[in-house]
């Protein structure tokens, strides 16, 4: 008896540790689920507990990884367990093809349910989405997608400064550049700075740096407010170029939802909003 007691029990051992790896694959999603989109926390170098949202995000799908590995290993040494079951369920004439069918049934429906963004499972979703679309400020949001992987060379192309006058604006500020091919994010580091703060240094005194539009920036997630103080234009005006276009809006009106409504992508209603044209 002693001996069965020091001898390792690799059953439970994989059960433990399906409850345990359970609690944290919980506890990082719900983390994830109020996160900053990629491109907000890559520039504000936002951090929960100490951990970035790359680290949250691997934490998450290793343990997932490892989970369903567990999950196999746990049903390889249980099988007999599993198989007496099914066989003695199947001898009694008590097989559980109701609950079977209902399950199944269940998984279908709520796969289709949240491809549909059908309600209630869309306002989990749309819940997500307005949290995203908090985080969103004119100094956590770059003024494109990765900006902390642009060079100062392709910054300057970026915002239309020439690349002497980056340099400069970072000379003044004493933080040495390093060339033009070291990138945001590598300056920023060298200097313990955010991207967005030196992005900061960098525009400071100018009376509007450009706000290119690109794609990958969340537009759909933005009220028209948002959008209009990303790229530094009154909301009035924003809404009277929309106006012109034959779209109404509000300052609180939601761009994905403008978009939808008008048959156009919410990047074609952001370009409306700054003035452009789109058929």
């Amino acid at each position: 008896m002693a001996q069965d007691v020091k001898r390792f029990n690799w059953r439970a051992f994989f059960s433990l540790y399906i409850v345990i790896s359970f609690v944290v694959i919980a506890a990082t999603g719900i983390v994830l689920y109020v996160t900053p989109p990629g491109r907000v926390a890559n520039w504000s170098e936002w951090t929960f507990a100490g951990l970035t949202k790359a680290q949250w995000q691997a934490i998450h799908t290793i343990f997932t990884f490892v989970f369903v590995m567990a999950a196999g290993f746990h049903v390889y040494f249980n099988w007999k367990i599993l198989i007496a079951y099914l066989r003695n369920r199947f001898h009694t004439g008590i097989p559980r093809w109701r609950e079977l069918a209902l399950s199944s049934a269940l998984v279908a429906t709520l796969m289709a349910m949240t491809l549909g963004r059908v309600p209630p499972l869309s306002y989990v979703i749309d819940a997500r989405e307005t949290i995203a679309a908090s985080w969103s400020t004119p100094l956590t949001e770059p003024p494109v997608p990765h900006a902390e992987l642009l060079t100062l060379a392709k910054l300057g192309e970026t915002i239309k400064m020439p690349l002497e006058k980056v340099q400069a604006k970072l000379s003044r500020a004493h933080i040495d550049a390093g060339g033009p091919d070291a990138t945001l994010g590598e300056i920023a580091e060298r200097h313990g700075l955010k991207p967005s703060e030196l992005y900061a240094k960098i525009c400071e005194g100018e009376p509007g740096a450009v706000v290119p539009i690109a794609e990958g920036s969340g537009y759909g997630q933005k009220t028209v407010r948002q959008v209009s103080d990303q790229m530094q234009i009154p909301v009035a005006d924003v809404i009277e170029n929309l106006r012109r276009q034959g779209i109404e809006a509000e300052p609180d009106s939601n761009v994905k939802t403008l978009a939808g409504r008008h048959g156009k992508l919410p990047i074609e209603i952001v370009r409306m909003m700054q003035g452009s044209t789109v058929s």
